[in-house]
């Protein structure tokens, strides 16, 4: 049988086909994206992202940004909808929910680690923080130390799909208005070490049980 990790590397792979590479509000990416939020709203008993779809728009005139709703739905389909995932919009609440269960030790069905603690592997999520919400100016960035006292923060996750010694790939949602594979250049073990701040830097690394 195929571990969360695998499946869910796996749902991303077919998002990634599915999607070719259009943008968010082509049909029929957008009813994809709508789909996205309607598992997620369901998830985290929010329905009002049951009326979001790849063309919503905030107040300001921005559409809502599906990154973290394209996690949550992935999570969804690999574990067969288990309810102990911190479905929300916003990635910095699974990885704060996964930080807390690594604190507090036993069995978790996922947890939150440094970044650079463990050699990627395929099915974990990386994160990386984001300038803007949350201590989000550059001299104050968003750390996994830090991470708990800040809520919320801007942040983005990505699904490795492929881990070598030296690269992985990984795939996001929402990345320039689709989903998007890229490749992260790794320390020779497989380790993600990433210091840079100018828009953000790559802090959490999440990985499922199993």
């Amino acid at each position: 049988m195929r571990t969360i990790s695998e499946r869910l590397a796996a749902w991303a792979e077919g998002e990634e086909a599915r999607f070719l590479g259009r943008l968010e509000d082509e049909e029929p990416c957008n009813r994809w994206i709508a789909e996205y939020w309607r598992i997620l709203g369901d998830a985290a008993g929010r329905p009002a992202y049951r009326h979001v779809d790849g063309r919503t728009t905030n107040a300001y005139g921005d559409r809502w940004a599906w990154s973290a709703a394209f996690i949550g739905a992935g999570v969804w389909a690999a574990t067969n909808g288990a309810p102990w995932f911190a479905y929300c919009e916003w990635h910095s609440t699974y990885v704060r929910d996964g930080i807390a269960r690594a604190g507090a030790g036993g069995h978790q069905p996922y947890r939150a680690v440094p970044v650079g603690a463990l050699p990627l592997r395929r099915g974990d999520i990386v994160v990386q923080w984001r300038v803007g919400i949350g201590d989000g100016a550059p001299d104050r960035p968003i750390t996994y130390e830090r991470a708990l006292a800040v809520d919320p923060f801007t942040s983005h996750g990505d699904i490795v799909v492929r881990a070598g010694s030296a690269s992985a790939d990984i795939i996001g949602g929402n990345l320039a208005d689709r989903v998007m594979r890229r490749t992260l250049a790794l320390d020779g073990s497989g380790r993600l070490r990433d210091t840079t701040q100018a828009r953000g830097h790559w802090f959490a690394l999440v990985r499922f049980a199993g």
